[in-house]
């Protein structure tokens, strides 16, 4: 996920690396993340090896870590590209949701914003299909097997939602673009792609909520928390988006004449 504008005090968490002059920083946040999906994977390794007993957990974690590379890669190919187009990269972040790449500003043309945005999620695409190749050459049963299908079909996942085209995912950003492109008016193409990502959220709830309801199959706790912590997410961010690009366009509407005040000439050695 990419985003624009500087960011006062950046991410707070570790710094484990640099690129393109940018710290990569591990918040905090993603160790909660860690811990959960190690605990949701685990049973699927312990179904596939009950023999492993507690390193069960163990497997687990490293389909994590393989979904950290992946995340990383993702936003490490926003930076480069930036990079290659002229923007100041001023950090990547591993985080709660995932991670963000920041910006020193906005893209200088709608066609360096569309192609920032969209290799991040080609390049989960990239790592799925490498993924699902090298599969097909170990047994399927085993858990090198299970790991790299695992990987292909979370990155493969990733690769695509992040392409649907509403803020902040990267599809948004694609939308965004496009709009600009057409209209000329990037905040616009703001608005127009804040309001795809609000489509989004609500559809997300309602295709994890309310079709099983529909369909009369029970719901879990963990479905409507994980549910509305996604929705919640995504409608915020494509909130903000809407209300940035509101600012932006009233902020560039102030001219000299709004704000000036007429100015008398005297005198200096005039009398008050």
């Amino acid at each position: 996920m990419s985003s624009s504008g500087s960011r006062r005090g950046g991410t707070k968490g570790w710094v484990i690396g640099r690129a393109v002059g940018a710290p990569i920083i591990l918040a905090p946040s993603w160790l909660l993340a860690a811990v959960v999906l190690t605990a949701i994977f685990a049973p699927t390794v312990q179904a596939r090896a009950p023999e492993l007993g507690a390193l069960t957990y163990v497997v687990a974690l490293g389909f994590v870590v393989l979904l950290f590379v992946s995340v990383l890669v993702h936003e490490l190919a926003h930076g480069l590209v930036a990079r290659s187009r002229g923007q100041v990269v001023h950090e990547f972040a591993i985080t709660l949701w995932g991670g963000h790449t920041a910006f020193g500003g906005a893209a200088p043309t709608p066609a360096t914003s569309a192609l920032v945005a969209v290799v991040g999620p080609v390049a989960n695409l990239v790592i799925a299909v490498g993924c699902w190749v090298v599969a097909q050459a170990v047994p399927a049963d085993g858990l090198a097997g299970l790991l790299l299908y695992a990987g292909a079909f979370s990155n493969g996942f990733v690769g695509f939602f992040n392409l649907i085209p509403g803020l902040p995912l990267d599809g948004g950003r694609v939308l965004e673009a496009l709009v600009w492109r057409v209209t000329g008016d990037r905040h616009r193409g703001a608005v127009v792609a804040g309001w795809g990502g609000r489509v989004v959220a609500v559809a997300v709830v309602a295709w994890a909520l309310v079709l099983p309801i529909l369909r009369g199959s029970p719901l879990d706790l963990y479905t409507i928390v994980w549910t509305f912590l996604i929705g919640s997410f995504l409608w915020s961010g494509a909130s903000g988006a809407i209300a940035g690009a509101r600012t932006g366009r009233a902020v560039t509407a102030i001219t000299v004449a709004v704000v000036g005040l007429p100015a008398a000439v005297v005198e200096a050695h005039a009398t008050l």
